[in-house]
């Protein structure tokens, strides 16, 4: 087991993993079909309750989201930008390159949104981020903006929720101080060649 030295608190390598553990990681490798499991849930596997909460919550999300699975990566990596939580930039950087978000909507993402086109997605990402950031602030102007680029209210709420989630596993990782993995940071390097 190896940890963070500010935190004293270690992270579940698979091979020290209780059978509890073991149980939930093979789901995670399985459901998202990835060969390791990512230091995020290895962090968090020192509480297997906490895993098991994070894990379902986390699964959950994926099996029932209804918007692109790349306008999600685009808000959880702008929120994780604009909160400098560098974890979850990484990943989410990661997974925007793996479908297909081109080098100039990235860069707008996190150096100035009224670059992001289409105005569609711009609407979204500013909406969320604000979610994210100012909920109090939210007027109805602006669920109006989302709703006038052809958004439903079922669509508005899963961009809420997934504002939400961008916080939480931005604050989960930052406070367990989890470090990006050598393989995220190696598929970063040669994506931005």
């Amino acid at each position: 087991m190896h940890g963070s030295s500010l935190t004293g608190l270690v992270m579940v390598e698979e091979h020290e993993a209780s059978d509890e553990v073991k149980v939930i990681y093979d789901e995670i490798k399985r459901t998202m079909q990835v060969p390791f499991i990512p230091n995020g849930m290895k962090s968090a596997a020192i509480s297997p309750a906490a895993l098991t909460i994070y894990w379902n919550m986390f699964r959950s999300f994926f099996q029932h989201s209804t918007l692109p699975q790349s306008l999600t990566s685009m808000i959880l990596y702008t929120i994780a930008e604009t909160r400098h939580c560098q974890y979850c930039s990484a990943t989410n950087e990661l997974t925007c390159r793996t479908l297909g978000v081109d080098e100039e909507t990235l860069s707008a993402l996190v150096k100035n949104l009224n670059e992001v086109n289409p105005a569609r997605v711009r609407t979204i990402i500013e909406f969320a981020v604000k979610v994210s950031q100012r909920p109090q602030e939210l007027v109805p102007e602006d669920y109006d903006r989302v709703r006038a680029q052809g958004l439903t209210d079922a669509e508005l709420v899963e961009i809420i929720l997934i504002a939400a989630i961008g916080n939480l596993n931005d604050t989960i990782a930052d406070a367990l101080k989890v470090q990006v993995e050598t393989s995220v940071t190696e598929a970063l390097t040669q994506s931005r060649r």
